[in-house]
């Protein structure tokens, strides 16, 4: 059995905020913002937030080199 990985918290602010918008008095408790890798949206920005350069490297390459074999096709075909 593999053991999980750790949460990747994006924000963490454990004593809440305050906030006064112009007179209007915001008040907000924790905040705690964690990355699912589960996800799509949530395995990018974990990439990029916890899971070091070298991943996110690795991501932004792999997306890179996806858009220019689109690119390529779409040129070879004659399309704008």
């Amino acid at each position: 059995m593999t053991t999980p990985a750790p949460d990747c918290v994006v924000l963490d602010i454990p004593q809440g905020l305050r906030l006064n918008l112009l007179g209007l008095i915001v008040e907000v408790g924790q905040v705690r913002i964690v990355a699912d890798r589960a996800g799509l949206l949530g395995g990018l920005v974990a990439s990029l937030t916890c899971g070091g350069g070298a991943a996110a490297a690795q991501s932004l390459e792999a997306m890179a080199q996806m858009l220019r074999s689109q690119e390529a096709t779409a040129d070879s075909a004659g399309r704008p």
